[in-house]
């Protein structure tokens, strides 16, 4: 018996389950995209496969919509995987364990997926029902939004006709998106020889950070939620106030798109200090733990010791690294002045590694204003000068801006008040979506954003409202009806 065929739409539902048994976090696609293109030669549908993976199934317009617009139906085909620390799920072959309860679908211990999978579920399932009315339909799956936006960025012109675009990328029934931020990755390198500390003469301990909120670094920004990485900070300084303890290594974060929830640290005491160190650190922890409780109510701070390593890099380096992430700013920005609700810039301390002598800095920023993206980057730029690290811009990708005058927006908005007797609230979303990469290629497209209810997206709690999604299937297929 399958774990979702009671669910309704019935239909949705199964190829949500389908997706769900193919791994495909970002950068590891092939599976799912050849998949797709399987699913449309069964359903005698055309489909294309470019050099990126990504996907364009096209359905042929129904009687009575022959001359009217095409419409293009968008998602992602890639999912963040992140999971509980206890978990041991292997995300490049283990199939996702499906859990039904109290109205919700989620994942045991991991991600869902939903973002993006709910997409390409909803799609499949339009394009096998050949008793709805519309006109012709292309759904475009595209590969690495949730990293690089690499299938968005890839995407030929001239491979898409229809004139309209419905992205199902949205986590908030009843909100339409009509604009979403840009971002861009910059990447700080502090970078020195390590020396050896005699084990005879110290002991290595692991201190962590865990069990944070996290969440997604755009649509979770502006709820105050900690950040692993400048908790850790923090809580080091403390220590070294009173200790001096050498640094091994750092690791915290594990997807620049993510509020990091976990980090931990490597580092030496002396023997002859244990006892107090052990002592003093317990009314460390504590106090960092009594600081926090209200607004991270999970969090925990450990310590154990471990023999991994006996390299440690010099007081300088790591004083100038605790510094920087003390003095770097993370988390939200500046409001838009026209949506002063809304986001417009922010920034993400998303990860930090330890790569033999250096240690590896990602932020993302984000901002719905160019001006302001740059002012974010030369801040970082400015930082990393003073604190004597390596600077770079990796990669970013395009804000998608607000479209004054929409026919596929206001036909939107219409309709979801004939069917659900409410209005639709229209935003412009923090979080970046790939409608903006999409429209540098295909700038006449007229576009818009939406989705069913999907709760802590990009983190191992997401969840997902059924009932929102029965709606917002139903409100899809009746937009489609609607554009003749």
């Amino acid at each position: 018996m399958r774990k979702l065929e009671n669910l309704k739409p019935k239909r949705v539902f199964y190829y949500f389950e389908e997706l769900s048994k193919i791994p495909r976090e970002s950068g590891n696609e092939k599976a799912v995209s050849n998949y797709l293109i399987e699913t449309a030669k069964k359903l005698g549908l055309k489909a294309y496969q470019d050099e990126n993976l990504n996907v364009i199934i096209r359905k042929d317009a129904t009687k009575g919509y022959e001359n009217s617009k095409g419409i293009i139906l968008q998602g992602h085909i890639d999912m963040v995987c992140e999971k509980e620390l206890e978990s041991k799920h292997d995300f490049k072959v283990d199939a996702l364990n499906l859990i039904v309860e109290d109205g919700y679908l989620r994942a045991d211990a991991t991600t869902l997926g939903a973002d993006n999978g709910i997409a390409v579920a909803i799609s499949l399932a339009i394009l096998e029902d050949n008793n709805l009315e519309h006109p012709q339909i292309e759904f475009l799956g595209t590969v690495e939004e949730e990293t690089t936006m690499k299938g968005a960025l890839g995407l030929k012109p001239n491979l898409l006709t229809g004139k309209y675009l419905i992205n199902v990328d949205s986590e908030a029934e009843g909100l339409l998106t009509a604009g979403s931020a840009g971002g861009r990755t910059v990447v700080i390198n502090f970078e020195e020889e390590k020396r050896t500390f005699s084990k005879d003469s110290y002991t290595f301990f692991m201190l962590g950070v865990k069990n944070l909120i996290g969440g997604h670094s755009g649509m979770e920004i502006d709820k105050g939620r900690m950040n692993a990485n400048k908790i850790l900070t923090e809580f080091l300084l403390e220590v070294k106030k009173n200790f001096d303890i050498k640094l091994c290594s750092f690791k915290g974060g594990t997807k620049e798109n993510a509020i990091p929830r976990v980090a931990m640290v490597e580092i030496a005491v002396m023997k002859k200090e244990l006892q107090n160190f052990r002592n003093k650190l317990i009314e460390i922890m504590k106090n960092i733990i009594d600081k926090y409780i209200s607004i991270e109510k999970y969090m925990e701070l450990e310590m154990f010791p471990t023999d991994e390593h006996s390299k440690c890099f010099s007081d300088s380096f790591f004083n100038r690294l605790l510094a920087f992430m003390t003095e770097a700013p993370t988390g939200l920005n500046t409001w838009l002045e026209a949506y002063p609700d809304i986001v417009e810039s922010s920034n993400n301390i998303a990860i930090l590694r330890t790569f033999d002598n250096k240690i590896h800095i990602e932020v993302s920023l984000r901002s719905a204003e160019p001006t302001v993206m740059d002012e974010l980057t030369v801040t970082f730029e400015n930082l990393s000068k003073k604190y004597k690290a390596n600077f770079q811009v990796t990669k970013g990708y395009p804000e998608w801006k607000f479209r004054k005058n929409s026919l596929l927006r206001n036909t939107a908005l219409d309709l979801y008040n004939n069917l659900f007797s409410k209005n639709m609230e229209v935003t412009v979303m923090h979080a970046g979506l790939e409608c903006g990469v999409i429209g540098v290629n295909y700038p006449d497209l007229d576009m818009i954003s939406i989705g069913p209810n999907i709760y802590d997206v990009h983190t191992p709690k997401e969840k997902m409202d059924i009932k929102s999604v029965e709606r917002t299937y139903l409100y899809i297929t009746e937009l489609l009806k609607t554009l003749k």
